[in-house]
């Protein structure tokens, strides 16, 4: 721990060797890390059209100061540039807030430059519910596994499914969803047939599916990274013909609208539960949407990731209202805690204790919506606290 603490001191001094670009006393700057190329750039531009909407209808200004957002394109999985990124934003750019974050690696990657410059960090996206312990300048704006994955089990629970097979991507957030879907649907008196790691990067999921049939459980609950895993098991478990079998399939962000036309047809019926979907009927969603469609184009829809730039927006406007414009993360963060608004995802809240965004968790099914595949809410979780730190507060409170 000592070495770590003393190679980044020695990393902020070689990057103040920079020439400071100073900000004008009416401007504040933040710094946004996220995916802008790769095949998983779709985060980078979700962020960036959730941040821009919101600037847009704000003017571009907090009171009397104006924001200056910094882009810089993190790669891909790489803790190692994320947190260089993060230094020199930080000590040579002046950044006051930063926001980002599409995998939990590189937003672990961020911890030590925000402890040791007291910078607030927005996270935008990581899965894994015990993040936000490694900072006390860590907020989640995004959602965990957790949060998502015990209201799906709770669901099938309810609808009569007693045994299940778990098929999850091998790392951290996957293993976040095997303790969650297994905790829970034992909690809920089912039994887990059997549960399946599939390396990342997979394109070839029979052999997995094999063992899923023999298994001959009632369904399975699946997590995936959103992009070509996502499509690539949704349509598998369709062509190897699981659902003709008795298995149903329950997921979460698998289907989201953005991977819906790779998946095509294959993806209808599909149970999935999500903090968000752009085909809620609440008159603030109804307005974002149209906001969204009018800037980007009539066939655009908002996403998780546009939401949660544009509540991140929400949150550091809350944070620099409360310091006055001025440097103060303490003070930042007091003032978020605790912190609720009307989001277009329904009423949200930050929890005081973890940080972590309070929301309601909609149960949707893909079906045919004027025309087109998108993920119709069927039944809602109000107001779910993160379940992991309510279940583990021991690890928790380490």
């Amino acid at each position: 721990m000592m070495k770590r603490h003393l190679w980044l001191a020695v990393a902020l001094a070689s990057v103040c060797q920079f020439t400071a670009v100073p900000a004008r006393a009416d401007e504040i700057k933040i710094g946004v890390l996220g995916l802008f190329s790769g095949s998983a750039s779709w985060w980078g531009t979700e962020y960036r059209r959730g941040i821009n909407l919101w600037l847009e209808q704000n003017k571009n200004k907090v009171g009397d100061d104006t924001l200056v957002i910094l882009e810089r394109d993190e790669g891909g999985v790489n803790p190692q540039r994320t947190r260089q990124l993060a230094q020199e934003l930080v000590v040579r750019d002046q950044v006051q807030y930063l926001f980002g974050g599409s995998f939990t690696p590189n937003v672990l990657a961020m911890a030590d430059v925000v402890n040791q410059t007291k910078t607030p960090l927005v996270i935008g996206n990581s899965g894994t519910s015990s993040v936000t312990l490694k900072s006390p300048y860590f907020v989640r704006t995004g959602f965990t596994q957790w949060t998502v994955s015990v209201p799906l089990v709770e669901y099938a629970a309810k609808k009569g499914v007693k045994n299940a097979a778990i098929v999850v991507a091998d790392f951290a957030t996957g293993y976040d969803a095997i303790d969650a879907y297994s905790e829970t649907f034992k909690k809920a008196g089912g039994k887990v047939a059997v549960e399946v790691k599939v390396p990342l990067g997979t394109t070839d999921f029979s052999s997995y599916l094999q063992r899923v049939r023999d298994a001959k459980p009632d369904a399975v609950f699946m997590f995936m990274p959103v992009g070509p895993m996502s499509a690539g098991f949704v349509k598998a478990f369709k062509e190897r013909e699981l659902d003709k079998a008795g298995i149903q399939l329950f997921a979460t962000t698998e289907t989201m609208e953005s991977d819906l036309p790779a998946i095509g047809d294959s993806a209808l019926g599909t149970i999935t539960a999500l903090h968000y979907s752009p085909f809620l009927t609440t008159p603030e969603n109804v307005a974002f949407v149209k906001a969204f469609k009018a800037k980007y184009g009539p066939g655009a829809l908002p996403s998780i990731a546009s939401v949660s730039a544009y509540d991140s927006m929400t949150l550091i406007a809350q944070m620099i209202k409360a310091t006055k414009g001025k440097k103060d993360a303490d003070r930042a963060i007091a003032a978020v805690k605790g912190y609720s608004w009307v989001s277009a995802r329904g009423p949200v809240s930050i929890d005081p204790k973890t940080r972590e965004i309070v929301q309601n968790v909609y149960i949707r099914r893909v079906e045919t919506i004027d025309g087109k595949l998108g993920n119709k809410p069927i039944d809602t979780y109000k107001s779910v606290v993160e379940p992991w730190h309510i279940s583990h507060p021991q690890v928790a409170a380490k």
